[in-house]
């Protein structure tokens, strides 16, 4: 398959084809224990110089995708992306196992006015105060998630500053007595703002996974909203649903913004 990488992006050209053959893998294109094509055909595919493919190559092996075999060439690892076993857990078995798994810093706790989207959706006024919080789990200490929390005021006192790096906010509020009636979660793309993408340790403007969470006791009583950022690279969004939950899937909209896209804009 031949494919032009673009050379007016901003990523890295070896970063573009790292991600392409680590794309084609994951679709099954090469599998595990395959060759992968010689630095010749990768050069004359993606239309790159040996040094992109040799530094985009070494990176796959680095991360566990490849590995190279002296004097045979370049294979797909045996254990490259084996789905993991996974079993069915409660929402608060969740957030238990994945404050175990992940080191949390604390990087801000303050009183302060949401952003005006923010405002919004929680149904403030734009001077309103509420309780901010933005945190960053990692494991081992690669950057996964960052996090921005905002609180409604009169559930600020639930937070325990100090507990903050052990206890994620949803299991302090739970703990509390705060029963959580309404989750309204939204799944988008969006691009690295400065302070996000230095502590994820990537470049400004990169493409992130953002999961917003929208938390209400009851209609129009908002609990907390939260933003979690990620990249690709490092996290997936997994759902899992049973049977007598599947005919209510229907609930989940997808919705398209397309307001100032004309019909020649693709």
């Amino acid at each position: 398959m031949s494919v032009i990488l673009r050379r007016e992006r901003g990523d890295l050209l070896h970063r573009q084809l790292f991600l392409a053959l680590r794309e084609q893998i994951r679709r099954g294109a090469y599998r595990e224990g395959d060759p992968i094509p010689t630095e010749d055909q990768l050069c004359q595919s993606f239309g790159v110089s040996r040094i992109t493919v040799r530094r985009a190559v070494a990176d796959l092996v680095e991360e566990g995708w490849l590995e190279k075999r002296l004097g045979r060439g370049t294979f797909v690892k045996q254990t490259a992306a084996k789905p993991q076993n996974r079993t069915g857990s409660t929402f608060t078995e969740s957030l238990a196992k994945r404050s175990k798994q992940t080191k949390v810093t604390v990087l801000e706790v303050s009183k302060c006015s949401p952003p005006p989207l923010v405002a919004a959706a929680m149904g403030l006024a734009e001077d309103a105060q509420v309780m901010y919080a933005s945190r960053l789990r990692s494991i081992s200490g690669v950057p996964l998630l960052f996090v921005d929390s905002w609180v409604m005021p009169e559930y600020a006192g639930t937070i325990k500053n100090d507990t903050l790096e052990r206890r994620s906010i949803t299991e302090m509020l739970l703990s509390e007595g705060v029963r959580f009636r309404y989750v309204t979660e939204e799944i988008s793309a969006v691009a690295a703002a400065p302070h996000v993408a230095a502590s994820l340790h990537v470049e400004v403007g990169s493409p992130l996974l953002c999961v917003a969470r929208l938390v209400s006791k009851d209609v129009g009583k908002t609990v907390m909203y939260l933003m979690a950022y990620m990249t690709s690279e490092r996290s997936r969004v997994v759902f899992s649903h049973e049977e007598q939950d599947l005919d209510r899937m229907y609930e989940a909209k997808l919705i398209h913004d397309i307001d100032g896209y004309g019909p020649d804009q693709g």
